[in-house]
């Protein structure tokens, strides 16, 4: 009975370890837990084409938005532990909506597993050019005095909770309009129809080129290098603590083998270096990092104790 069971394990091992070896021997998926067009979208699309190249098989940009990106994730998180199901994920998917959400159907850091850190970018304020304030201090002054409504790319996400971060600090009236994904909500702020939006950089570069919308400041500690212009909150009296940036990590189904999860982190690490990469993310105000996973999920634990605390201060719970 022992031989029988020895041999039954030489045999399980032995096929994962020729699985993992063979891998990929078909076309992988990126799951984007939002629409396409916002960031997470634009930084999963850079990266998969690079891993295309270099291990020679297509990686395909799948998004499945909704829930907050819960759908998404939630879709990895259940899946087989193969290495053809990855995510690209937010702070909201992996650090953020446990905090925020008392029923989730997933464990981020047991059901997921970190591979590496791909980018980050600061959140912008970017408003439409009639808002009477074109400052962090005009803005505060005037959503003292009455409601301005403010767009998202949903409820539960970073750029919700920096809204009512806000709110919690100086007792304005930012009122939050939550869309399905960057894209609408950027879309009509440029309209015109909310006259200010919440959002990470990359959806939303071209209009501040273009003047379209007006950026009242970043939000994380430091200012962006494409936009060195554009004042970062943390250097407004009363801010100083606020750094609040959309990153975008590689993760995988918890128990994937972990030559797969080895080949795909190297695999990401030399894609974030070549130099298209760096130029086509750097265009997007996206700085690429690129690190281990024991250093991605140390990140993602501070993170979510980051916003744990924030939660505290702004009250927000979500059913």
């Amino acid at each position: 009975m022992l031989r029988v069971l020895s041999l039954c394990l030489v045999l399980m091992f032995g096929c994962a370890s020729a699985q993992a070896q063979n891998w990929p021997a078909r076309p992988v998926h990126l799951i984007v837990p939002y629409a396409a067009g916002g960031g997470t979208d634009t930084v999963a699309r850079v990266l998969a084409q690079k891993l295309s190249n270099i291990l020679g098989q297509s990686f395909v940009v799948e998004n499945r938005p909704g829930a907050s990106g819960m759908i998404g994730a939630a879709a990895v998180a259940k899946s087989d532990p193969d290495g053809y199901l990855l995510l690209v994920a937010s702070p909201a998917e992996v650090a953020l909506n446990q905090n925020l959400f008392k029923n989730m159907a997933y464990d981020p850091l047991k059901d997921l597993t970190p591979i590496t850190l791909l980018a980050w970018t600061p959140l912008v304020l970017a408003a439409h050019p009639s808002l009477p304030a074109s400052t962090i201090g005009e803005l505060i002054k005037l959503a003292k005095e009455q409601d301005v409504h403010f767009s998202t790319p949903g409820i539960g996400s970073s750029h919700h909770l920096t809204g009512e971060y806000i709110n919690a600090l100086e007792h304005t009236k930012l009122a939050h309009v939550p869309y399905r994904g960057a894209t609408p909500a950027i879309t009509d702020a440029v309209s015109g129809q909310v006259k200010l939006t919440i959002s990470g950089m990359p959806p939303v570069v071209p209009f501040l080129k273009s003047r379209a919308l007006k950026a009242i400041a970043v939000t994380s500690k430091t200012r962006s290098p494409l936009f060195p212009d554009i004042p970062a909150m943390a250097e407004v009296t009363g801010f100083e603590d606020i750094d609040f940036t959309n990153w975008f990590g590689l993760l995988a189904r918890a128990g994937t083998s972990p030559d797969i999860l080895d080949r795909l982190q190297k695999a990401s690490v030399e894609a974030l270096k070549d130099a298209h990469v760096q130029e086509a993310l750097a265009n997007q105000a996206a700085v690429a990092v690129g690190n281990t996973p024991a250093e991605f999920r140390k990140f993602i634990q501070l993170e979510t104790a980051k916003y744990a605390r924030i939660v505290e201060i702004t009250r927000l719970e979500l059913k």
